[in-house]
């Protein structure tokens, strides 16, 4: 067995650093000790998994940082760690050409084969398999030349990428693409904290390009799924597909806000390549701040090579993130280049793949879950097995379509497996084995928790409860109505929320606007003294008054958020028009569309929908909206607007609102039609592109002058 790891910590970010919150004597000199204090810390976390202090220490000196930049934006940089929250959303993907194609990797599921390609491999190069394993650790003297050493890596589940620096900044990143071009992916790697926006050391390439992969762990793809089923999104179906959705958002925002990670294993273009073999390359990326596999090693010997995949396999399940097999390349990179390439892949590397485990079971029923937006989920419970590393006894059926997929039968034998998947599922039946008088699993016609008849969307492989009062979806509807976006109660949290339901004091939407009337049966909640229950009905009774824009977004409506609910509030001005609108005048609104049409029209023409509907009214919540009528000489007719940056005197939302208004079509991205960008501060990439484009823009103060005038 391999005794040697790849990689040791190396402890080489020796310089002093200050105590968090003293300060040298000018900005320049704090600014510059808290971006070398951050990313040493970034280091030490991401690269060396040895953190020397908390998050939350680590959060003060970002935000003392920021607020520094905030104070004196001459000192900000695209190379400050400040850059990796937020940003604006962009337009589309360009594509470009990698500077050295991006190949394809063999596979082998078989130990015949590989030992075939090894002996082939050897061969080639004329080098006899070492007599014994590996003598040097990677950090000691160069192996001898003659001896042919192979780097053994984890191979990672995620999304290949190529990352470009240049004098130690990083410039460019590139997706894999067709392996000769690939989508500029910069705005989104930038938001990736393990991924270093600048290099340390002096002895950084004057370019480099380090090819590696982006992934997302274990533990982040399952909150993401939880929150996308809470918003009516579709769940992901794996890590990896969770990966590649982040990274083509057009929102940095959205990459920022999940917790992606990303390990180096490769070169592209190298500038001057002062490196005889791949692992010393490899031990440089660690020491200039670039995320290594700390589970990769080497070997000279195939016995040495196939421990190591069968240890490997045995750790797999332990890792916090998915892998699929090992890749195997020879470290010399004189043999590698006198090895070459096939058409599509290098002949000096390939990855064994294992075999996905699975493992037979009898189904023992099949139960329908309720989802906090009514999406109905089959799951099936079985007899245990031990898969994996863990003992299942339960698998995810996905939807109704794959249980017509799989044919599935009650007390049907079947095989199941976790490949690519945190929670495992059901791959196939063995018809064989069913038992003669098993029934056909059927979808149930009503919900399970409400008995609410239940509909399938057009396009829609799910089916769902509309039901607005679900029991099963309260509670995550009741944290969606009362949210920022949606009408903004003050008080009203998770843990309240909870409260309340246990208390049996809230089972509908307006059943808040009653709580003015149950004072004294809040008080009697934990922790809810009174001032706090004052300040919760106040935050109730103030909601009242938000709009039909903010109802709309907040009642769940499916595919009906923020700006949906905005566009058909301005369009329609009250609830009982956008009711009585059918479902082809819903879908020639700007911005709607049919599919969101429809489920507009099902939900208000439902029997819940207008009891819904109804109990707000008699709650006295607004349910109007100013019309977006607007006159052929308002001042902003027939013009787009985009804003960008944040203002002193005005929230981007009730600014949007204020333009349309006034006639405009508030858009989020530049383009050759845009007639006016709004800059606020820290602007982004929008106001470049204005620029290039020639759009005229307006700063604050313009704004306040040129709305005074309209208003006068």
């Amino acid at each position: 067995m391999l005794q040697h790891a790849f990689f040791l910590s190396l402890n080489i970010y020796n310089t002093p650093m200050s105590t968090p919150g003293t300060t040298p004597g000018t900005p320049v000199q704090r600014v510059a000790q808290l971006r070398d204090e951050i990313n040493r810390h970034s280091r030490l976390y991401y690269v060396d998994a040895s953190p020397e202090i908390s998050d939350r220490e680590f959060d003060r000196l970002l935000e003392e940082l920021a607020d520094l930049e905030r104070e004196h934006p001459e000192l900000q940089s695209p190379d400050s760690p400040t850059q990796r929250v937020g940003g604006e959303p962009i337009e589309g993907f360009e594509t470009i050409d990698h500077a050295v194609p991006m190949m394809s990797i063999d596979n082998t599921y078989d130990r015949a084969d590989l030992q075939a390609w090894f002996d082939r491999t050897l061969k080639a190069l004329g080098v006899a398999t070492a007599d014994k394993p590996a003598a040097h650790p990677l950090f000691d003297p160069p192996i001898e030349a003659e001896q042919a050493v192979f780097v053994l890596e984890p191979k990672i589940d995620g999304v290949a990428v190529s990352l470009r620096y240049e004098n130690a900044r990083l410039v460019r990143a590139l997706t894999r693409g067709d392996g000769r071009k690939g989508d500029d992916i910069t705005h989104n790697a930038r938001r990736i904290a393990p991924i270093p926006l600048i290099l340390a050391g002096n002895d950084v390439p004057s370019i480099l390009e380090v090819r590696g992969e982006i992934y997302m762990p274990d533990r982040e793809f399952q909150r993401i799924n939880a929150d996308r089923e809470e918003q009516g999104l579709e769940r992901f179906a794996n890590p990896r597909n969770a990966t590649a959705g982040s990274l083509k958002s057009l929102d940095p925002n959205v990459v920022a806000s999940r917790k992606l990670r990303f390990f180096a294993h490769g070169r592209g273009e190298i500038a001057p390549l002062e490196f005889a073999f791949y692992s010393n390359l490899m031990l440089a990326c660690r020491r200039w701040g670039l995320p290594t596999n700390p589970h990769s090693r080497v070997a000279s010997t195939f016995d040495e090579l196939w421990d190591f995949i069968e240890t490997f396999d045995k750790l797999r399940p332990t890792l916090g993130y998915g892998t699929d097999g090992v890749v195997i390349k020879i470290n010399r990179f004189h043999h590698q280049d006198e090895l070459g390439a096939t058409s599509k892949s290098p002949r000096w590397c390939i990855a064994y793949k294992y075999a996905a485990e699975q493992a037979e079971t009898q189904l023992v029923d099949v139960t329908w879950q309720v989802g906090k937006t009514g999406r109905i989920t089959p799951r099936a419970t079985m007899n245990p097995v031990f898969l994996a590393g863990s003992t299942v006894t339960h698998a995810s059926l996905h939807n109704a379509d794959e249980i017509d997929r799989l044919g599935l039968h009650h007390r049907d034998t079947v095989i199941i497996e976790k490949a690519g998947e945190i929670i495992p599922h059901v791959v196939r039946v063995i018809d064989s084995k069913r038992q003669s008088d098993a029934k056909l699993v059927t979808p149930p016609a009503r919900c399970p928790s409400c008995g609410s008849e239940l509909v399938r969307l057009q396009d829609e492989v799910d089916i769902r409860c509309v039901n607005p009062e679900c029991p099963a979806q309260l509670r995550g509807k009741l944290i969606w109505f009362a949210g920022r976006n949606q009408m903004d109660i003050d008080g009203l949290g998770e843990k309240v929320i909870d409260q309340l339901l246990d208390a049996q004091l809230v089972a509908t939407f307006a059943d808040l606007y009653a709580l003015d009337r149950k004072r004294d049966e809040l008080l009697k909640l934990e922790r809810m003294g009174e001032k706090k229950a004052d300040n919760l009905l106040k935050g109730i009774d103030a909601s009242r008054s938000r709009g039909l824009a903010r109802v709309l977004a907040g009642l769940g409506i499916r595919h009906v958020g923020a700006r949906a609910g905005s566009v058909l509030a301005r369009q329609f001005g009250d609830i009982d028009a956008l009711a009585a609108a059918d479902a082809e005048t819903l879908a020639a609104v700007h911005e709607i569309g049919p599919v969101t049409a429809e489920s507009i029209r099902k939900f208000l023409n439902s029997d819940a929908g207008r009891h819904v509907v109804q109990e707000l009214k008699d709650a006295r919540v607004d349910l109007t909206e100013e019309r977006a009528a607007v006159a052929d000489d308002a001042p902003f007719a027939g013009k787009t607007i985009v804003i960008t940056g944040s203002f002193d005197h005005y929230d981007r939302k009730a600014l949007s609102e204020k333009l349309e208004r006034l006639g405009a079509k508030v858009s989020s991205s530049v383009s050759k039609k845009t007639s006016l960008v709004i800059v606020g501060d820290s602007p982004g990439s929008k106001l470049d592109k204005a620029r290039d484009l020639g759009v005229e823009t307006w700063d604050e103060a313009r704004l306040d002058d040129e709305l005074a005038k309209m208003e006068t």
